[in-house]
């Protein structure tokens, strides 16, 4: 082979593996501090784990085994499940693991998701392909557990979605059912205190627009001014959120409206195409359940550079892993950005705004909504997901108390006002009316009117019968 053939070839091949590189985004290297945590977590030789297992995640992460301490738990005793998972292909930056422990009755208990190093320093998002990572939950159960079994179920998430099980127990939910333990029977404490319930999930206002809104990014039509907004929280916990942002809605016989805005000093959204998955990176999201049963819902995202992804459920993650994505809204959105999107420049955040017909919501039964009555109410949550310099964050308005944003139940409460009284205008005056007739004044009447004002004196009677009208007594 010729030494230039040979050259370009080496050439290209290094321009296309730097163009597959790019369509992923990287997160951030290891410090050597981290690299020196995480020295004995991450290797490229297969490990043995205790318990085997084969869940593939969508051929892109296996969950290869198990090793846990202790194969009988006692509550209020801490006890250690290694999980071992082996990157096949590399991830986009946000995702990570969901540890959920289950008691016999399959009532979800407690939540680790954020439990161990490699969840605190190499979610699966920083994964390189071939990788082997060993991954340790050190776990005490609590002591009013009350049941003889924990059941663990784990998976991957990133925002609102998660990675589809192609392989292995599943519970429908695309959470693997991943490990079964004994628990020995707790120790003969006071019982515990009941759980307070949680809190019931938040109600806004859709005013209803007295003007014309034009949708261009920029919120300020004057319609905008009469709805209150709200701010978003930690979706898990119910506190003050991560992500600085706010949420309007208006409507009208047409058309349902919302508006966003994000203060975000770091606008990064490289995905492009209709229902690309935006949820990747920035964007602001939308789910709506018109009747509030859980069935038939809708997502609607919008980036930062305005691409859109809109899908349709049957029920709470049906079909799996991202609903009918062939359903597409007519949906009218524009953003403004305070800032440039996609560069290394420091940007301030964005507004979204975002009108959507309400005949664009149709069922699985074909379908299509109509405007709702006044003071009628849909059930409906918003999202902002965030990609930052070190990783990724989200919050929302209404706290799913899980980490799964697809949680009906759990949607806000968003009333719509009635139509504004339109303004009644005062009657036009009248001609003068006397004994049921109208008096007409003529000119020549008016002119000796006057003059009999301006003198001083009464109009004579005669010049009063004259022009229709009684003499005033004397």
């Amino acid at each position: 082979m010729k030494k230039s053939v040979l050259v370009f070839l080496v050439a290209s091949l290094a321009i296309a593996s730097l163009a597959m590189q790019a369509c992923v985004e990287q997160a951030p290297e290891l410090s050597a501090a981290e690299r020196e945590q995480l020295r004995e977590n991450i290797s490229r030789e297969a490990p043995h784990p205790q318990h085997e297992l084969d869940i593939n995640f969508e051929n892109r992460v296996r969950l290869i085994g198990y090793d846990v301490s202790t194969e009988t738990v006692t509550p209020g005793q801490a006890f250690t499940i290694t999980w071992y998972w082996h990157a096949q292909r590399q991830l986009d930056g946000g995702w990570q693991i969901f540890t959920h422990l289950a008691d016999g009755r399959g009532e979800n208990r407690v939540n680790e998701d954020t439990n161990g190093v490699v969840r605190q320093l190499y979610q699966p998002g920083r994964w390189r392909e071939g990788e082997y990572i060993e991954d340790p939950q050190t776990i005490t159960l609590p002591a009013d557990w009350g049941s003889d079994q924990i059941v663990f179920y784990l998976g991957l998430w990133n925002g609102p979605h998660r990675l589809s099980i192609s392989r292995g127990p599943s519970d429908g939910e695309n959470r693997a059912r991943a490990a079964q333990l004994s628990v020995a029977a707790g120790p003969t404490a006071q019982a515990a205190p009941e759980e307070r319930p949680a809190p019931p999930p938040p109600s806004i206002r859709a005013e209803h627009a007295s003007t014309p809104v034009r949708i261009d990014g920029r919120l300020d039509d004057a319609a905008w001014r009469v709805p209150a907004s709200t701010a978003f929280v930690n979706t898990v916990t119910g506190a003050r959120g991560e992500v600085p942002a706010t949420v309007r809605t208006l409507w009208d016989a047409q058309k349902l409206y919302v508006a966003f805005e994000v203060d975000d000093t770091f606008l990064r959204n490289t995905l492009e195409g209709r229902d690309a998955h935006l949820w990747e990176q920035d964007a602001v999201e939308i789910m709506v359940d018109p009747d509030g049963d859980g069935r038939n819902y809708f997502e609607l995202q919008v980036s930062p550079t305005g691409e859109v992804f809109d899908t349709r459920y049957d029920s709470r993650r049906v079909p799996g892993p991202i609903g009918h994505a062939d359903w597409n809204a007519a949906i009218e959105a524009a953003v403004a950005t305070r800032g440039t999107a996609n560069d290394d420049g420091d940007d301030e955040g964005y507004s979204v705004e975002i009108a959507i017909p309400w005949s664009s919501f149709v069922t699985a039964d074909g379908t299509a909504m109509t405007a709702p009555p006044a003071e009628s109410t849909w059930r409906m949550n918003f999202y902002v997901m965030d990609t930052t310099r070190s990783g990724s964050r989200s919050s929302g308005w209404s706290p799913t108390l899980e980490r799964d944003f697809h949680v009906p139940a759990r949607f806000g409460r968003v009333t719509f006002g009635p139509a504004p009284v339109a303004a009644v205008e005062p009657p036009a005056e009248e001609a003068p009316v006397a004994a049921g007739r109208v008096i007409q004044i003529s000119p020549d009447a008016q002119r000796q009117l006057r003059r009999a004002i301006a003198a001083g004196s009464r109009p004579s009677p005669e010049v009063v019968r004259r022009h229709g009208f009684e003499p005033l007594p004397e």
